[in-house]
């Protein structure tokens, strides 16, 4: 279905509502990339969407529906298509835990496509699968992690390549960092856990690691930096603090700024007992936040914004 004349002069994003929100979820949904209901309310569910479309059809990933975003979707009718495949040589699955040639080779080529492995080490850790994981949601295949005939083709053909030189570096991740942690934070809001358990859809935060069911404040900001191009894999707030301070990005309790980590202390014991990303410091002296591990709206525990005063805020920290 086209959208009309009005709706693509108009610019949505979180939280729009209305008419031409509606035309941008069927619009989606004819591409491909599911809104949820069309309903004509730019939920998480839409906003995940519009990232998607952007980032399959090579727009900057904002989820912000301006006038490039609208002309994609004019033309599109459907997934971007995979890149061709050639079939030669063997192509071994491989997922987190794998190591070897056939590794370097899957980083190389995801590299080459603009999502960051973290390097060249024949070594699939966290910061690979993140790659997958972004790879094959932009390529409208299985989000799993795994790395089967499907996610071979889509890289282009891939192959286990023993021996292959080594390259000059990963792509660098387009965008601003700060804007890109935000953007992915941002997405996860609404994440909840199944039972109150630190179970459910959140574990993928700690299994993105190869850790089991924690509590995962510290996995959900390492599992947000790792995806937008940065490097944290911490599973406890103090080892947070400790990172921060030995790379020199710790800076107290000065200059917060928005997609910065922020380290809280409850019982002020000196010791940091929850972390969450800033979203933005406000003139009432209050600061928005992005947390995991955190209550919400009737006490369901999840991914949520937070109105933080600094009572309790132990410091901040640059991404890294």
């Amino acid at each position: 279905m086209p959208v009309s004349a009005i709706a693509a002069r108009t610019l949505v994003s979180s939280n729009s509502r209305g008419g031409a929100v509606s035309e941008l979820q069927q619009a989606l949904a004819d591409a491909g990339f599911d809104p949820g209901p069309i309903d004509g309310d730019f939920g998480p569910q839409t906003r995940a969407a519009v990232m998607a479309f952007q980032q399959a059809r090579g727009l900057e990933v904002d989820g912000v529906v301006g006038p490039q975003t609208w002309g994609a979707l004019q033309g599109a009718s459907g997934p971007a298509p995979a890149a061709p495949v050639a079939n030669v040589g063997p192509q071994p699955q491989v997922s987190i835990g794998s190591r070897g040639p056939a590794v370097s080779t899957l980083q190389r080529q995801l590299a080459a496509a603009g999502f960051d492995p973290g390097g060249v080490d024949g070594d699939f850790g966290p910061m690979t699968r993140s790659a997958v994981l972004r790879f094959q949601s932009a390529n409208g295949l299985d989000v799993d992690g795994v790395v089967g005939p499907q996610t071979w083709g889509a890289l282009g053909g891939s192959s286990f390549t023993p021996g292959a030189g080594p390259v000059q570096g990963p792509v660098p991740v387009n965008g601003d960092l700060r804007q890109r942690i935000l953007a992915i934070a941002q997405n996860e809001v609404g994440t909840l856990e199944a039972t109150g358990n630190n179970d459910g859809d959140v574990t993928k935060y700690p299994g993105a690691f190869g850790r089991g069911q924690e509590s995962y404040c510290a996995d959900f900001a390492s599992w947000v930096l790792t995806n937008a191009g940065a490097s944290l894999n911490e599973p406890w707030c103090p080892s947070i603090i400790n990172k921060l301070a030995n790379s020199g990005n710790w800076k107290g309790r000065n200059d917060p700024q928005p997609g910065d980590l922020i380290l809280f202390d409850w019982d002020h014991d000196n010791v940091a007992d929850h972390v969450g990303l800033v979203k933005s410091v406000n003139g009432n002296g209050t600061i928005t936040t992005i947390e995991g591990n955190t209550g919400g709206p009737n006490g369901a525990e999840g991914v949520w914004e937070k109105t933080r005063t600094w009572d309790f805020v132990m410091g901040f920290g640059n991404p890294i």
